[in-house]
């Protein structure tokens, strides 16, 4: 479950029902879903185990499904969002909202983890005049794609794909250049050359560096960025300070930067532990581990 894999017809069952009965019966339905994955992927808890001793969670299977249905609980959200809870309906706490004001006049980068519903950000993000640029190279199911899309909503959203190489570059270069917003996660690695070593969680971990890389290369401003489910229809959606560094050469700063981003996640992880939607051992593939 490192990645979403979600039931097209098992969502479209889910957002019948809140069409049909309402927000509270829908979201029965997820209740049972995540319980029925919790017992067939119960062994799957193991590769928690390094994660909840990391936040002080039991590792049993009580943890494992309220961390399950966190994140059944955030993907019905997303979608129930786009079939038709209005925005008036959900109460969204901003903290931190100054810093990200400001960005919004000069551009920059924005760094999201898998942590809390970070594609509830589209939907926030509509209430400001800005063009938001993701950068992204994670395979999308076809039918998933089609239910998420929306080209109205969408239509100051770009995609970046890592995948188009030297494109992807001029258009990052495009975007910072024309004071948008890029955004990026950082918080899974899949090439070792590309990474920057932080303390996460008591632990030395790999984050993605290419965030962090093009900020510097660019000059741009970086702002964290979490948005978490903190009730039914309530979120709360939270701004590091602006992150920046003073120290002399690229080789200082960018482990700098990229430790005040992890001391912003840890602190935002350890406050909504089973909102962390990394579903595998994190620790595993780290060359400290």
């Amino acid at each position: 479950m490192s990645t979403y894999r979600g039931s097209p017809l098992g969502i479209k069952l889910i957002i019948a029902l809140y069409n049909i009965f309402g927000y509270k019966a829908a979201k029965g339905l997820v209740y049972f879903v995540a319980l029925f994955y919790a017992l067939i992927t119960h062994k799957n808890r193991l590769f928690l185990e390094n994660y909840y001793k990391a936040v002080g969670v039991p590792v049993n299977f009580s943890s494992y499904f309220k961390h399950l249905y966190a994140f059944s609980l955030n993907i019905f959200d997303r979608f129930i969002a786009k079939e038709g809870m209005q925005e008036s309906t959900v109460e969204v706490e901003r903290i931190n909202v100054e810093a990200f004001e400001a960005l919004q006049k000069t551009g920059g980068m924005l760094i999201f983890s898998h942590h809390g519903n970070w594609a509830q950000s589209f939907k926030i993000f509509q209430t400001y005049d800005i063009t938001l640029n993701i950068i992204g190279d994670e395979a999308i199911d076809e039918n998933l794609q089609k239910l998420e899309s929306n080209k109205q909503a969408n239509k100051r959203i770009n995609i970046i794909s890592l995948k188009n190489g030297m494109q992807a570059m001029l258009d990052i270069a495009r975007a910072l250049q024309n004071n948008e917003i890029v955004i990026i996660m950082v918080d899974r690695v899949k090439e070792l050359e590309k990474t920057v070593e932080v303390d996460f969680l008591g632990r030395k971990t790999l984050l993605h560096s290419g965030g962090f890389e093009i900020a510097l290369m660019r000059k741009a401003p970086i702002l964290g960025c979490d948005i978490v489910r903190t009730g039914d229809q309530k979120i709360k959606i939270e701004f590091s300070d602006v992150i920046t560094s003073d120290k002399e050469t690229k080789s200082e700063k960018l482990p700098d930067l990229a430790q005040q981003y992890a001391t912003f996640l840890d602190k935002v992880v350890r406050e909504y532990p089973y909102q962390w939607f990394n579903f595998f051992d994190f620790w595993a593939t780290k060359k400290n581990a």
